[in-house]
């Protein structure tokens, strides 16, 4: 995945208006890379409250996805 499909991927997950689009790139992942921090916080708490055993394993493969998507964006910013 290139840069600037990883930031517009991130761009729609999150939501974030066009006129982001004059901050240079590696300020982009930097803001998507503390997003995505944020929402593995949330959760790993959620999971730590979730009884349901699906929606455990669901939580559980979401911050697998988070991670990952994480390590790309570092990835990016140091190339």
């Amino acid at each position: 995945m290139t840069g600037l499909k990883f930031i517009q991927k991130m761009k729609e997950l999150f939501g974030l208006s066009p006129e982001d689009t004059e901050t240079t790139k590696k300020k982009a992942i930097k803001e998507l890379i503390k997003k995505l921090k944020l929402r593995h916080i949330l959760l790993k708490q959620e999971l730590k409250n979730e009884t349901d055993l699906i929606k455990r394993e669901a939580m559980h493969d979401s911050i697998k996805i988070l991670k990952k998507q994480i390590k790309k964006g570092k990835e990016i910013i140091e190339d």
